[in-house]
């Protein structure tokens, strides 16, 4: 939501909403399912129903319809899981700024995730104009970029969606890797997973888009290696995936290169601990990925421009053995 109220009690949040002059006439189901996506239809409709949600301080009903300027306020039981919140902002321009993500930060609202993400601490702090032109995943540090104009937004996301955006990651992988390769192979939802979030790159792969991860090796020892990953097209976890799918999946990676069992017993610990850290005292506490350089066109300038993010700590900790 819009706001949220610091006289809530210790276990619950409390988030508020304006209805603006645009939702005027919609059916308050209609407008939360539409504005707030960090839960689905489904999920709306059983928190309106349990009381949850009420329309100036008053119990609602789906269907009921939004007048401008109406309070909607939803009181959300527990509290959000741990974040990293410590971000960097590396260069400021006119139309874009450029951050250093931490690992442990989500972009933006996702699952349990509503106001403990990049973009929210972002707009109730140094850059209240910003907006979202790309993503990284929570767990994976580095470079990103975000939009502080309207221009800048329509510029920058014209970059990404035709492929102009170059963008340079460092992963530490299971295994000796040999020698440079390439992974083309297209990636599409995973047919014979009981995880919705999983994608692939083998033959099970639902409605299969091309996608193509050049990696080079920077070093390696018995164990583990570093790579450099160039994705020339921009999947949902295509890096991850493409590791995933040459037999050198990310170190600390949760979901890829484990079974669903080990991924949903990872999910059902965090829910109940609120902390999405790894759990296995000498492994990693995330997936070894970071974004360490992106290259792009300055929409004001129209030069190219180049920022890199240096390896954090945690990730330094894990590199192969010189």
């Amino acid at each position: 939501m819009d706001g949220m109220s610091d006289l809530a009690p210790a276990n619950q949040r409390i988030l508020t909403s304006v209805v603006p002059r645009s939702a005027a006439g919609r059916a308050l189901l209609d407008y939360l399912a539409a504005r707030f996506r960090y839960l689905d239809r489904s999920g709306w409709q059983q928190a309106i129903l349990v009381g949850a949600v009420t329309v100036d301080e008053r119990a609602a009903r789906p269907d009921q319809k939004l007048r401008s300027g109406a309070r909607i306020t939803y009181r959300q039981a527990g509290r959000e899981p741990w974040v990293d919140s410590n971000y960097q902002i590396l260069a400021t321009a006119t139309d874009y700024a450029v951050l250093a993500k931490p690992a442990h930060l989500p972009m933006h609202a996702d699952g349990p995730f509503v106001q403990n993400t990049l973009i929210h601490l972002l707009r109730c702090g140094p850059l209240p104009e910003a907006t979202l032109v790309h993503r990284l995943d929570r767990e994976t540090s580095g470079v990103c970029v975000v939009a502080r104009t309207p221009a800048g937004r329509t510029a920058l996301a014209h970059q990404f969606a035709r492929g102009t955006v170059a963008k340079r990651y460092v992963a530490i992988v299971h295994g000796r890797v040999g020698a440079d390769f390439t992974v083309d192979a297209p990636i599409g939802r995973s047919r014979t997973s009981k995880v919705s979030v999983r994608r692939s790159a083998a033959a099970d792969a639902i409605e299969p888009r091309p996608a193509t991860t050049h990696c080079r090796v920077l070093a390696a020892d018995a164990t583990r290696s570093l790579l450099c990953c160039t994705p020339t097209t921009g999947r949902t976890h295509q890096i991850r995936v493409h590791l995933e799918h040459a037999g050198h999946p990310l170190l600390g990676d949760k979901l890829y290169g484990r079974s669903d069992a080990e991924y949903l017993d990872f999910v059902a610990r965090a829910k109940a601990t609120g902390d999405a850290r790894q759990t296995v005292a000498a492994g990693p506490q995330r997936q070894l990925l970071h974004a360490h350089r992106i290259e792009f066109c300055d929409p004001n300038r129209q030069t190219l421009v180049s920022f890199t993010a240096p390896w954090p700590d945690d990730f330094a900790r894990h590199l192969p053995a010189p």
